[in-house]
Formats: structure tokens, C-alpha cells, sequence
């Protein structure tokens, strides 16, 4: 991010705390201009009203805080400003004012990217809907559409709305809202749902829920409702800051009870003003975030970083997370022996079928290194099959039902194997010739090929509950949790079920991690305390609700990230402590007299250096 960039940001989160900055250090120039030409007591004067001006922010926040019961380290800041400005100690509290500004606004820019809107699922979801009266087509607003109109929907367009399928046939890609990779065939009477896809042909759909009662419209409600309900997040500082806010109270009061000097009192407060605390973590969570875009992951919030290294719990989505999301052949069958003349003469048909399958199938024959054929007399039963003369005999490719249709000579176990390769959740396709069967392709979902990497490391990491969601039936998503190991596995879920696991799981297995892909994930992404999307197919829902974006196609980069951000917050911890034990060695030395209000602020400051130095350690050691 480049400086202009970091400004805006900073301006938009937070523009008065830049503002401020920027006041004390030219007030801190003016004075230093005006010492030196004998008008100090201008400068004074100066020093005087930005301080106060600027301390009001910081009472406001601190006490809104505290109506909270939230006692933080800002009160520490605010007393010692406070304390210089009833003093006089205007330089000491410009000073101060300048690190806690300063801190704040290295903060803002941690934390930035943490405000997860809705804005580009809105932008995205469906507005205009082709209305047709079976004589004319007209586009409009899809809230004016209502119940019992047709509207038209035309190949490789988003449903606009809820609604039945009136005429034509397609394939329906409704992994956006189910998280299930595999077509779904849809004719006349077919329901179909908003937000999801038309593959294939033209269909008209009669309308049955209004747009704002559409499935896509309920997704939306479901992540501002789980964003609004997530709970918020304390910073780490605050963890430790009521032990050091004692601390510093006690040693203040303990230095004027003893000392009866209110100097050497307000140096205590000035030292202990905590700067440490509130840059430690942020600075670590900015090169904890920088590190994890060098693994092709982009964390939008130092929260998320945080909320990540302390996770008990991982959820995953199973289709496009676990498994690639995309069918790809898993078996061959040949009842002539031969798999490889199988997968030619499918491959040579479906080189120019339309279907969402065929890819798969000519991806398998270019693996193979065969070499199609153009077949002849080409013909596709929409939805059911092709086929096509190569080499001067006839072959049939699709559905059993189908081939059925040319076929008189069937292999006993025929449906048997049909049923059961549909029962395990796979789809089967049938290659003819000759008036015979001659063999079969199985597609399935399957799995990356490093989920078992993952998954045996995150165990191996020490957590315990592994999740698997799935909103397929219960035999498949349990073959693929045997297969990596998880023994809780729900299915058939919708995306209120999943924000309902995300929710009942109890508070000693939280912090909760859910991994998904889908818009379905996008409510459960938003519920847990870390989201994670796998984003590298652009899937604008998922991503705009989850915290974490993983740009690769690498699963195994969550356990890269949470590695990183179990180190990351080990950094900051340490530079958390390493600047309470500073700062309280340097109370000691103020509570002696040793050391003044001014100097003090510049101890203060080194010991800024030396936290910030540490905090920078991360990109070195993850």
C-alpha cells in the first residue's frame, strides 16, 4: 500500500486521529520556531490549545468506554494528558498526544480492511429480469416483477428470481446456493431458485416469490444478520491493560504519597502512557498480513489474525473446499477391455455436446494423450445424451435412460451399477455401439490433493474438532469424511443449518474457523469468529463476507496462515511485555525524580522504537 493509499484509509477509519497528528507536529514545529526567536510564550500558547483540542477525542472515547465498563489503556493516556495540561506541561502532552495519534492511526491501517460489507453481493445480485408476455420481451426491475408473470431467462445468465419452469430445458448450476458442483437438469415444471445459473438453454419461468423473498435476497439477510450478531472484538492490549492500569495508578499514588511532587507523580504518568501496548499489535498484525499475501492469502483485519491464532475449532464446507468443486472423471469401464477406446469415443462425441459434463470427459482424453475424432451426423438430446458416426459406425453417450432408447442388449448388473454410483453421489455416463453396451465414464467431485495434508496437520497443530458441512446426502458427505478422517459430519445442510452448527457450538471450542466457497457459505462465514473463502474463482458473496481470502487453489494455505498468525500474535504478546517491563522501570525512575515530565515522553519514545523494532520481527520469523 502506498502512502497515499494508507492516507485515504486512515482518513476514512479514522480521519480525526490524523488529523490530530498532523496538528501536533506542526504545533511542535511552531513552538520549536518561536523558542529559538524568543516568542516562547506564544508557543506555549500554541502547545496549549491544540492540546486541549486535541485531548477531547480521546475524554470522549475513553468515557464512552467506560459508561461500557470497558477500562482500557486509553485511560492511562487520558489521565496523563490530562495531568500535563492542569500542570502546564504543554510539551510533555504534545508529545503524548503525537504517539497515541500516531498509534491510532497505525492501527486504523491494520484494521482497515475490517469492515466486511455487503456492498459487491448487492451489486452483484440479480436487478433486472427479461419479462415476457409470449409476444414481446421487456427488461425490468426485478421488484416490479410479481407473482404469476414469466420472465426469460437466456444461457449463461443468473436466475433473477424465484419461480417454476414454464417451457424449454437447461442445466442449472446451483452450487452458489446448495455448494453442490453437479448440474441440475431442469424441465418444464422444475423449480428454480435466484442467484443460481443457466448453463445451457433458453427457459421461461413463472414466478413464484417475489424478489424479495427470493432465495438469493434470503442469503443476504442471513450474512447481515450473522455480521450483526458476531460478537465484537477486544484487542489483545486491553487483555492486559486493567493489571497495568493498576499498576500505574498505584505507583502515581504511591509517588505523591510519599514525595508529595506533583512532577515527579505526572512523570510516572507520562512514562506510563501506553504507547507500547497500543502499537505492539498492530505493528505485528501489518507484517503478519503483509506475510500472508506472499502465500497467496489476503487478510482483511489484524482482528481476524488475532481471533485465527487462538482457533479451537475448524469448520469446512465440503464441495469447492475439501473437493475441487468441479466434476472430473474418477473411473473408466470397459466391457471390451479396452478403457482407453472408452474414453476416445466419448471424448471424440462430447468435443462438441453443450453439456457441463463434456469438458470433463475431452479433459480426460487429452490426459490420456489420445487423439479425438470429428464425428459425423451429429446430434444432442438436450439434457440426455449425443451421438454421432465415427469411423462409420454409430455411438451413443449420455444418460442410461438414453442410451436405453438404442440399445436392446444390456449387461445384467447395468442398473445395479446405475443405482449404485448415483447412491455414492457420482454421475454415470453410458457409451453405445453397435446395439451393445460397450463401457462407462463415473464423474465425481473430487478431492484436492492436499486436503489429507491439511487436515492430518491441523490435527498434528493440536486442534481438536474438525467439522465437515455438506449440503449433500448423508452417504456421501460421510465417504468423504472417512476418507480425511473427520468424524463429525453433517449433510443435507441449508444455509440457515450452517449457521446454526456455527452457532451452537459452545464457548470451550471457540474460537470458531469456517472454511467455505459458496454464496450458501457466506452466512456461516460471517457467524464464526475467523471466515475463511477460497476466492480464486470469484465468488464476490463468499469472499465479501469472510475475513481471510485464499487466492490460490491450495487448501494447505490455511495452515500456512495459521501458522503465521500463531506467530504473529506470539511477537506481539512479546512486545507487549517487553513494553510494560520498560515502562515500569522507567515509573520507577520517575517516581525517584530521576527522570522529568519531558524526559520521560522521550523515553516513552524509545521505548516505542524498541517495541516497533520487535513488532517488525515478523516478516522475519514466519
Amino acid at each position: 500500500m502506498n502512502f497515499n493509499t494508507f492516507v485515504k484509509s486512515v482518513l476514512k477509519e479514522r480521519g480525526l486521529t490524523l488529523i490530530i497528528a498532523i496538528v501536533s507536529i506542526v504545533s511542535l514545529i511552531l513552538y520549536t520556531v518561536l523558542h529559538f526567536t524568543g516568542q516562547s510564550l506564544i508557543g506555549k500558547e500554541i502547545l496549549k490549545l491544540v492540546l486541549f483540542m486535541g485531548s477531547i477525542p480521546l475524554w470522549y472515547n475513553i468515557l464512552k468506554a467506560m459508561l461500557k465498563k470497558n477500562f482500557g489503556v486509553d485511560l492511562i493516556a487520558g489521565v496523563a494528558l490530562f495531568s500535563t495540561f492542569f500542570f502546564g506541561q504543554y510539551l510533555t502532552g504534545i508529545i503524548i498526544l503525537l504517539m497515541l495519534s500516531g498509534g491510532e492511526a497505525l492501527e486504523s491501517y491494520a484494521l482497515f480492511r475490517a469492515r466486511r460489507d455487503l456492498s459487491s453481493l448487492l451489486s452483484r445480485a440479480p436487478n433486472i429480469a427479461h419479462l415476457t408476455d409470449g409476444k414481446n420481451i421487456t427488461d425490468v426491475p426485478i421488484e416490479k416483477v410479481t407473482i404469476g408473470e414469466r420472465v426469460i431467462v437466456k444461457p449463461g445468465e443468473i436466475v433473477p428470481i424465484d419461480g417454476i419452469v414454464d417451457e424449454g430445458k437447461t442445466f442449472i448450476d446451483e452450487s452458489t446456493l446448495s455448494g453442490e458442483s453437479g448440474p441440475v437438469d431442469k424441465n418444464i415444471g422444475s423449480l428454480v431458485f435466484s442467484g443460481t445459473i443457466n448453463q445451457n438453454g433458453t427457459i421461461t419461468i413463472k414466478v413464484t416469490r417475489l424478489a424479495t423473498e427470493s432465495s438469493y435476497a434470503h442469503i443476504i439477510k442471513l450474512v447481515k444478520k450473522a455480521e450483526e450478531s458476531r460478537a465484537p472484538l477486544v484487542r489483545l492490549a486491553d487483555h492486559y491493560s486493567v493489571y497495568f492500569t493498576i499498576i500505574t495508578f498505584l505507583f502515581a499514588s504511591g509517588t505523591w504519597f510519599f514525595s508529595h511532587d506533583v512532577i515527579r507523580m505526572l512523570a510516572v504518568l507520562v512514562v506510563a502512557t501506553p504507547c507500547p501496548l497500543i502499537l505492539a499489535t498492530p505493528i505485528a498484525l501489518i507484517s503478519g498480513m503483509s506475510k500472508t499475501t506472499a502465500h497467496g492469502v489476503i487478510v482483511k483485519s489484524g482482528g481476524a489474525l488475532e481471533k485465527l491464532a487462538l482457533a479451537r475449532s475448524f469448520v469446512f464446507d465440503k464441495t469447492g473446499t475439501v473437493t475441487i468443486g468441479i466434476p472430473k472423471v474418477d473411473r473408466v469401464f470397459s466391457y471390451e477391455e479396452n478403457k482407453d477406446e472408452v474414453v476416445y469415443l466419448a471424448g471424440s462425441l462430447d468435443q462438441l455436446s453443450a453439456h457441463v459434463l463434456a469438458s470433463a470427459i475431452v479433459s480426460e482424453a487429452q490426459k490420456r494423450k489420445l487423439q479425438l475424432s470429428f464425428p459425423t451426423h451429429f446430434q444432442e438430446e438436450f439434457g440426455d445424451g449425443v451421438k454421432g458416426i465415427i469411423n462409420n459406425t454409430e455411438y451413443i453417450f449420455g444418460k442410461l435412460s438414453y442410451v436405453k432408447k438404442f440399445v436392446t442388449k444390456l449387461p445384467n448388473d447395468i442398473d445395479e451399477t446405475f443405482k449404485k454410483f448415483q447412491q455414492e453421489g457420482k454421475s454415470v455416463v453410458f457409451l453405445a455401439g453397435q446395439d451393445k453396451i460397450l463401457g462407462y465414464i463415473v464423474l465425481d467431485d473430487m478431492l484436492r490433493d492436499d486436503s489429507h495434508r491439511l487436515f492430518d496437520g491441523l490435527r498434528s497443530d493440536g486442534i481438536k474438532r474438525i467439522i465437515l458441512l455438506s449440503g449433500d446426502k448423508q452417504s456421501v458427505a460421510e465417504r468423504i469424511g472417512t476418507t480425511l478422517n473427520i468424524t463429525e459430519v453433517y449433510a443435507d445442510c441449508l444455509p440457515e443449518d450452517k449457521l446454526r452448527i456455527i452457532k451452537d457450538i459452545p464457548e470451550n471450542d471457540r474460537p470458531v474457523v469456517m472454511v467455505g466457497d459458496g454464496i450458501n457459505d457466506a452466512p456461516a462465514l460471517a457467524q464464526a469468529e475467523v471466515g475463511i473463502a477460497l476466492g480464486s474463482r470469484g465468488k464476490t458473496a463468499t469472499s465479501d463476507s469472510a475475513d481471510i481470502v485464499v487466492l490460490s487453489e491450495g487448501i494447505e494455505r490455511i495452515r500456512d496462515v495459521y501458522h503465521i498468525a500463531k506467530k504473529t500474535l506470539a511477537v506481539a504478546k512479546q512486545g507487549i511485555f517487553i513494553g510494560i517491563g520498560l515502562s515500569i522501570g522507567a515509573m520507577i525512575l520517575g517516581s525517584l525524580g530521576i527522570i522529568s515530565p519531558l524526559a520521560g515522553a522521550l523515553i516513552q519514545e524509545g521505548i516505542d522504537i524498541v517495541v516497533i523494532i520487535n513488532a517488525l520481527r515478523v516478516s522475519q520469523i514466519v
